[in-house]
């Protein structure tokens, strides 16, 4: 079994319901594409076509988490959320590193030490850079699970959004980093 497989099979299970919620969400509040042959963008998203898939990219293991701001530590703050913007082209190398726009999941205003602490781990992260997995047809597509076998891999650019979670659990620092899912 491959890499791509292995981690591209938990990647899938892991954003596979974050990425179908936001499809839903922006399905709902878009008109329907007109199909396409081939691939296509519309806006900055990716159209696949029939024949195509894609692979989001993979993070390193050794991506560095944020730090909890030791200054803000005797504080004793409830939970907060950053949510950034991912910018990764078709290296893997990250390109940029922003706020994300507020939603029911990225809330408005934080502390600035939150979001400097997220920035700054961000943009030391490395990837396998994301793929579009081109296939001669739809059945070879089916048989290719999570991967780009039987096909050829296309490294793409991609925006992806990150949530950070800064808590004290026990009066100890704890940060965790919440699924990524395709900026809109």
């Amino acid at each position: 079994m491959t890499k791509w497989m292995t981690l591209g099979c938990a990647a899938a299970v892991v954003c596979g319901y974050v990425a179908v919620a936001h499809a839903q969400a922006v399905a709902a509040a878009a008109p329907t594409p007109t199909p396409v042959a081939g691939t296509a963008t519309q806006g900055d998203r990716l159209v696949l076509a029939d024949n195509e898939s894609f692979l989001m990219p993979l993070d390193d293991m050794k991506n560095a988490h944020p730090s909890y701001p030791l200054n803000l530590l005797g504080l004793n703050l409830p939970p907060r959320t950053v949510c950034l913007r991912v910018g990764i082209d078709a290296k893997g190398a990250v390109t940029a590193v922003a706020k994300a726009p507020t939603s029911e999941f990225c809330p408005a205003g934080t502390e600035p030490e939150f979001l400097a602490a997220s920035e700054t781990a961000a943009k030391t992260w490395k990837f396998d850079p994301a793929l579009r997995c081109v296939f001669r047809n739809v059945e070879d597509k089916k048989r290719a699970v999570a991967s780009c076998t039987g096909g050829k891999g296309i490294p793409e650019a991609v925006t992806l959004v990150y949530r950070f979670r800064f808590e004290q659990i026990d009066g100890k620092p704890k940060v965790h980093v919440i699924t990524a899912q395709r900026a809109s």
